[in-house]
């Protein structure tokens, strides 16, 4: 973990200097600088092992909702401090000799301050759990003997959904000011500062269900398999009350100049008879979808990952649910941007509906597989 925060903190340090890179170099420079940041964040893993090893089985909803709800607190957060970094302007105020704080840099100060924060308490607060003189996070042969093997089946399940949660979420983030604009005939600024707005209320919602998991007993009550379903199943709700259905009666504006809002023809042949999806199904679904139903996504999914295995040294079944969503990470905006552009919003729209309901229909079918793994008895000896 503190390997994964010196990264961060270097990535961090070196955009700092960007301003005193050479022109020629700066690209190049900018993507070391991103680079080193994603290693760092790679730590997830690590964190999220550690925390399944340190904490019970009926806590563990509420320890997912904990390192959970503190991502989605920096998501809240990192829009909001980057709108009052717009204040400093280009020139902004002098740090230290030729360095400057401005609007381009100051997120990163910031985030060095919660580097350095993160590391501190590494050694001050956190405290590894020793068990037979190891590490509670590693596991040995004498755990593996004693749990079962996992079913594949189910954690391939919770990965796919993790999967097709976060490409639903990217495909959307990534096409909404394009598709406000076209859909909507809005200009580009009113475009990206309304959704700006879902966004906020979208993660406010969020954090409110987080913080409920945190202080109280909802989580643990929860059940896993039908919660996810009915969530997912709201997902689909949202897919298709936005789906442009032929027979709905208004249609997009079409003109040749898009970049002032509707549909530039120019562009796109699909325009054209295109209907228009209701603007108030667009933002009071998402709000509903991704600021009440991923929270619930969230901590069952990963809460449900984590019991199906040996809770102890779950590093490597912990990176690939994180790969899972990387994959989504990286997907999902080149491909439903290049649907988007040859073929329009429907065949997006159609291809997220797929997703989603493959994921489900895997939720139903295989229920009675997505359950805890125990741990085998132990034999019972009498002396006679």
């Amino acid at each position: 973990m503190c390997v994964g925060y010196l990264l961060m903190l270097l990535s961090n340090c070196l955009f700092l200097l960007a301003d005193h890179v050479p022109a020629e170099t700066s690209a190049f420079y900018i993507m070391l600088c991103r680079f080193l940041g994603g290693l760092g964040m790679g730590n997830t893993s690590t964190l999220r092992t550690t925390l399944t090893a340190h904490s019970m089985s009926d806590d563990r909803a509420k320890a997912m909702s904990v390192f959970i709800g503190g991502r989605a607190l920096g998501l809240i957060l990192g829009p909001g401090l980057q709108l009052i970094f717009l204040f400093l302007g280009d020139t902004g105020l002098q740090l230290i000799g030729p360095l400057h704080i401005h609007s381009h840099n100051a997120a990163a100060f910031i985030s060095i301050v919660l580097n350095i924060s993160a590391i501190v308490a590494l050694f001050t607060v956190y405290h590894e759990i020793e068990r037979n003189g190891n590490s509670c996070s590693q596991r040995s042969v004498e755990d593996d003997e004693n749990w079962p093997r996992p079913d594949k089946l189910a954690m391939f399940v919770c990965m796919l959904t993790r999967y097709c949660q976060n490409f639903t979420y990217y495909a959307i983030e990534t096409l909404a000011p394009a598709f406000m604009m076209m859909m909507f005939n809005m200009e580009r600024d009113s475009a990206v500062g309304t959704m700006s707005i879902i966004f906020f209320i979208a993660g406010v919602f969020a954090l409110s269900l987080y913080s409920t998991f945190v202080f109280t007993d909802v989580a643990r009550k929860l059940n896993i398999g039908k919660v996810n379903t009915i969530s997912l199943i709201i997902f689909i709700i949202y897919v298709l009350t936005t789906y442009q259905w032929p027979y709905i009666p208004t249609n997009v504006v079409v003109n040749t100049d898009g970049t002032h809002g509707g549909c530039d023809y120019s562009l796109y042949s699909w325009c054209l008879g295109l209907p228009k999806t209701s603007q108030a199904f667009f933002y009071i679904g998402y709000i509903i979808a991704f600021g009440g139903c991923v929270p619930f996504i969230n901590v069952g999914d990963a809460t449900l990952y984590s019991k199906l295995f040996n809770p102890v040294g779950q590093a490597l079944e912990q990176s690939l649910y994180d790969v899972s969503q990387v994959f989504a990470r990286v997907v999902a905006p080149v491909l439903c941007t290049a649907i988007y552009a040859s073929f329009g919003p429907q065949r997006v729209w159609e291809l997220l509906f797929a997703q989603l309901v493959v994921v489900t229909a895997l939720w139903i079918a295989f229920a009675h597989r997505m359950i805890p793994l125990r741990p085998k008895p132990r034999p019972v000896f009498y002396l006679e």
